[in-house]
């Protein structure tokens, strides 16, 4: 167990509603719990629509609550997504453009900013940042990664079947050794240690990106012959710079069952989490804190899962990797089972969870607090910018508007590539429009929306480390 400082993240936009800490004067500041899953497809979600893959607990969360059908990382990353959520900025603002980038300490980030209100703060699980004494652990009084590193038992072939380089198949360990069980219980005794002040508690679990090794009885729970591939499964755009890498990277996948394995898989990873996030929660219950805590759920980036029969992720804009889920449940404010369509973003939930609890937003930071949000209006965000490179001039670059959405691919400045994609009709991105002439019109758009965000938003040059990121 890797020990450091802790952080706990959960914020709660309030839609077209005031902020509780703006009614009465001395309103009990909330707790902030921020439970984050990496690489989580936002298909992969029973509240979403998908019937074949079981996560009652968070099902039951989205009830209580409030789910975002149309949220978006900033970076399809692990390193960059997560520092955009922790400091409400786009990559290209910290300098943290990749996983190989270093983290400004100049930045503030949630836990610094709600230290200085009072809170104590923690991180248990995956944070991924580089944590010393320069930095100060980014603001966290409490650092635990718990890992177990278990290799899987029969594992599917390694040459058919490795997304990302990994093994795929079946813990040895049960769940209580697992890391999503060993995060839950560091989690749990987090909580009730600090029951009796306020606290923001950033939990985050590495799956179900890879390795994909689920324990049993998750490990078995899906027949992979029962499930169904994503209706994009063939839809391969070969013309996408880097696309071969994509896929080889992954294992041959000589047939489709081999999909549907890998996909039984993280379905079981997925409900394992699900599992333990039920076991967080019904701790916040028994110790009477679910009122006066603001439960976040969300994934730092998605994950290909068979679209375009890829794996993991990469250097493309699809919605499979850069659309998230983001589930928000807090007392009344945050109830009734609602879905808001409105285009969010990562960047939004620092500032939403600052706003509602009554501490200043800085001026730097480049989301919008949520608590303004006034679904069916179209004064909220007609664009969504997603961006992952290793600079400004060499990256892939995703503009998604409500019903459209351009993925810029550059190099050295230059346009290596184009895609437009009608949502409306081809919600599974398997036509690229950006040479029908039909089309230009609204491409232009997106491309003016494009070029007016580079020239407002800050740059900085990316900040170069050979620090090693802790998982």
């Amino acid at each position: 167990m890797i020990l450091n400082k802790s952080l706990l993240l959960a914020f709660g936009c309030s839609l077209a509603v005031h902020s509780q800490a703006e009614s009465k004067g001395s309103v009990q500041k909330p707790n902030v719990l921020f439970i984050m899953s990496d690489q989580h497809n936002a298909n992969a979600l029973g509240c979403y629509g998908n019937q074949e893959v079981s996560t009652p607990n968070l099902d039951k969360l989205a009830a209580k609550g409030v789910r975002f059908q149309n949220a978006f990382c900033q970076t399809a990353q692990c390193v960059p997504s997560r520092y955009s959520i922790w400091t409400g900025r786009h990559a290209r603002s910290t300098g943290t453009y990749g996983n190989g980038n270093g983290q400004n300490p100049a930045e503030n980030t949630v836990a610094d900013l709600f230290k200085k209100a009072g809170y104590y703060t923690g991180t248990i699980g995956k944070h991924h940042m580089i944590m010393n004494a320069t930095n100060q652990n980014h603001g966290f009084d409490v650092v635990l990664v718990p890992n177990d590193r278990a290799k899987p038992v029969n594992p599917l072939p390694y040459d058919e079947v490795h997304p990302g380089r990994s093994e795929v198949g079946e813990s040895p360990l049960p769940n209580d050794q697992h890391t999503c069980g060993l995060i839950t219980q560091e989690s749990i005794k987090f909580i009730a240690a600090n029951k009796d002040k306020p606290f923001v508690l950033w939990c985050s679990f590495p799956g179900p990106h890879t390795p994909i090794t689920p324990s049993a009885p998750w490990s078995r729970q899906y027949d992979p012959k029962k499930l169904t591939l994503p209706p994009n499964h063939l839809s391969i755009d070969t013309l996408i710079p880097g696309n071969r890498g994509l896929l080889t990277k992954s294992g041959k996948f000589a047939n489709d069952f081999s999909h549907n394995q890998t996909l039984a898989y993280y379905y079981g990873l997925v409900s394992q989490i699900d599992y333990n996030i039920g076991m967080i929660l019904n701790e916040l219950d028994r110790l009477g804190l679910r009122e006066n805590t603001i439960v976040v759920y969300t994934a730092d980036h998605g994950e290909m899962m068979s679209e375009h029969r890829a794996w993991t992720k990469g250097m493309t804009g699809y919605e499979a990797t850069v659309r998230v889920p983001m589930i928000i449940s807090y007392g009344k404010q945050f109830s009734g089972d609602r879905k808001i369509e409105e285009l969010v973003c990562s960047i939004d939930l620092l500032p939403t969870l600052l706003d509602l609890s009554g501490i200043e937003i800085p001026a730097n930071i480049e989301g919008k607090s949520m608590l303004k949000l006034k679904p069916g209006t179209a004064t909220w965000r007609d664009y969504a910018f997603s961006e992952l490179g290793s600079s400004t001039q060499t990256s892939v670059i995703t503009v998604r508007g409500n019903a459209a959405k351009y993925v810029l691919f550059r190099r050295g400045g230059q346009v290596e590539y184009e895609q437009f994609f009608d949502l409306k009709t081809d919600p599974w991105e398997t036509t690229n429009l950006a040479k029908d002439a039909r089309y230009d019109k609204k491409l232009n758009d997106f491309k003016s929306a494009l070029n007016a965000w580079e020239k407002a938003t800050e740059t900085s040059e990316p900040i170069r480390t050979k620090e090693k990121v802790e998982e």
